[in-house]
């Protein structure tokens, strides 16, 4: 058995092909950026948000005069920068898919349109459950704003009670990333498909080979999620000493601007690593279902026989 017959196989090799192939590390990470790669950065500046400023924006929106079209102009602009982030995603995926493809004669706009699409065609079942989870936290927030200290965190008890939603928008989720990663890949082939009928293949993919094609899109989530916690603890520990000196209002001492340089530094490397994590993932995807589109392939590598 060679080394890339098999599941774990085809992983190791495309973790040799992400290390060595550090030219796809920038479209990779201008595709991880959508994602997941800019969480940690507001976590770890911006913090995460507390209950009384969840309150504080609550009761703002609700008591305005522009009460409920505040509210809509907000679900608008969300959509724009979800559509937009989309957008620059398919644009890198695509273009990390074309890297490794010999003599590509289609234009690249093409494959941005079919990733593009695919992309929202997949996420469409999650952004249904993400509406309903938001209208359980509307209906439910209220009542526990109101409800005694009991000791638990406000956020957990309000997950509490949307359990059921929320394991429904991780299992459509991570379905749906299974889904999409076969259909892109599906719709940007030498003989492409129509959106409709890669996302089709990519379905019955899936039917026929559920723990491989599942598995993979479970290892890949929980790399991004474990990457995401890597980088906040990183990233914290780096950012403690210039908040300190931030809120004493020393933003212009010299050590300030050393230790804020050497954190955007840092920052930068953390992202050019989620870029080579999502290289990785998206070559043994690749790998794994034969894709004609092979990032890994050099050229010097397609000229031997």
């Amino acid at each position: 058995m060679s080394e890339r017959d098999g599941w774990l196989g085809r992983a190791a090799e495309a973790a040799r092909i992400a290390a060595d192939r550090g030219d796809l590390w920038l479209p990779g990470a201008l595709g991880s950026l959508p994602y997941l790669a800019w969480l940690p950065l507001l976590l770890t500046v911006a913090g995460a948000p507390r209950t009384s400023d969840v309150a504080f924006l609550g009761a703002g929106l609700f008591s305005s005069d522009l009460f409920p079209f505040n509210l809509v102009l907000i679900a608008t602009l969300a959509a724009l920068g979800v559509l937009v982030a989309v957008l620059v995603a398919a644009l890198a995926e695509a273009s990390l898919l074309r890297s490794g493809e010999p003599a590509v004669v289609r234009p690249l706009i093409h494959d941005v349109e079919a990733v593009f699409s695919v992309m929202l065609v997949a996420a469409l079942p999650s952004v249904g459950a993400a509406a309903a989870v938001i209208n359980g936290v509307i209906a439910v927030a209220p009542g526990e704003f109101g409800s005694p200290d009991l000791g638990v965190p406000l956020a957990l008890r309000i997950a509490l009670h949307l359990v059921p939603l929320l394991v429904l928008l991780a299992v459509l989720a991570w379905l749906g990333q299974a889904v999409a990663a076969i259909a892109i890949r599906r719709a940007v082939a030498r003989h492409a498909l129509p959106v409709g009928k890669a996302i089709r293949a990519g379905l019955h993919d899936i039917a026929r080979h559920p723990l491989r094609r599942l598995g993979l899109a479970l290892v890949a989530l929980l790399a991004d999620l474990l990457a995401v916690v890597l980088a906040v603890v990183v990233l914290g520990a780096l950012w403690a000493p210039i908040g300190a000196d931030l809120r004493g209002g020393h933003l212009i001492s010299p050590s300030a601007l050393l230790l804020l340089v050497g954190f955007v530094a840092i920052w930068l490397a953390i992202i050019l690593a989620f870029g080579a994590l999502h290289v990785w993932v998206s070559t043994w995807w690749s790998l794994e279902l034969g894709a004609t589109v092979d990032v890994g392939r050099t050229e010097a590598e397609e000229a031997r026989p």
